[in-house]
């Protein structure tokens, strides 16, 4: 009895090893060969524009089932003040035109949490899957002070161009000579914390179940807790609602 329960034994550890082997057989070479499998991971980046400026983001995800993915996102985007309008000194026409009136640039890091839900399901690799997106998350806003172009006294009296601070109550477009070096005030960065809420369709159309090709719209809100100062002499925002559209490329894998 005790023989037959030994072998009984052995046969089962050698047929589940076996079923084993040829189970991730099975998976390796529907991987190799971009088979239907269901993937575990998936990664994207891409670019993006949105109503207020441009910006660049990383997703990284879990595939939880065919319809449910869940993703960490990092997006970092450049943010225009709606009254922004670029003018130039008429007496130097090779000078750098410059935003009149504006304070700061302004980005935006983001990094969050998402879902993603299937709502239309690709049957061959020649249509299109539609996801439903969306996630929130922390969102610093980083300010750069504007550096202009002031013409100002030198040694010997003649009225030469330096690079200074913007200063709205002094600085007008007669004493402005043009735009400053964008490296002009990095040292004097400033941060305003905030939150945000992002929500989309993406439209994915790879020719390849292992890959991601996707356009994705929506609309993405980033609320901070004081007013961020862009502009003199106009309305500046505490709440910015956008809408965006992004180009993605990415890959599975198991």
């Amino acid at each position: 009895m005790t023989r037959f329960v030994k072998i009984l034994s052995v046969l089962f550890i050698t047929v589940s090893f076996s079923n084993g082997v040829f189970s991730q057989e099975v998976i390796e070479d529907a991987i190799i060969n971009d088979a239907k499998v269901l993937y575990n991971h998936q990664a994207v980046g891409g670019l993006s524009i949105h109503t207020e400026g441009w910006g660049f983001y990383f997703r990284k995800g879990k595939i939880l089932d065919i319809y449910k993915k869940i993703y960490w996102e990092a997006e970092f985007v450049t943010m225009h003040h709606a009254q922004e309008y670029k003018i130039s000194n008429p007496n130097q026409p090779e000078a750098s035109p410059y935003y009149f009136g504006k304070l700061n640039g302004m980005g935006t890091l983001r990094l969050g949490v998402g879902v993603s839900r299937m709502i239309w399901r690709k049957n061959d690799l020649s249509c299109v899957q539609i996801d439903a997106v969306y996630s929130a998350g922390v969102s610093l806003a980083v300010l750069k002070p504007v550096y202009l172009e002031i013409y100002s006294t030198g040694p010997t009296g003649d009225q030469l161009p330096v690079p200074e601070k913007y200063d709205p109550y002094k600085d007008t477009p007669t004493n402005i000579y043009g735009r400053a070096s964008v490296f002009d005030g990095m040292g004097e960065l400033s941060f305003y914390p905030g939150l945000y809420a992002k929500g989309g369709l993406n439209f994915d159309f790879a020719n390849r179940n292992k890959s991601i090709k996707a356009i994705e719209a929506g609309i993405v809100v980033d609320g901070y807790k004081n007013v961020i100062p862009m502009m003199a002499f106009t309305k500046n925002n505490q709440v910015f609602i956008n809408l965006y559209l992004s180009i993605n490329v990415g890959k599975r894998w198991y």
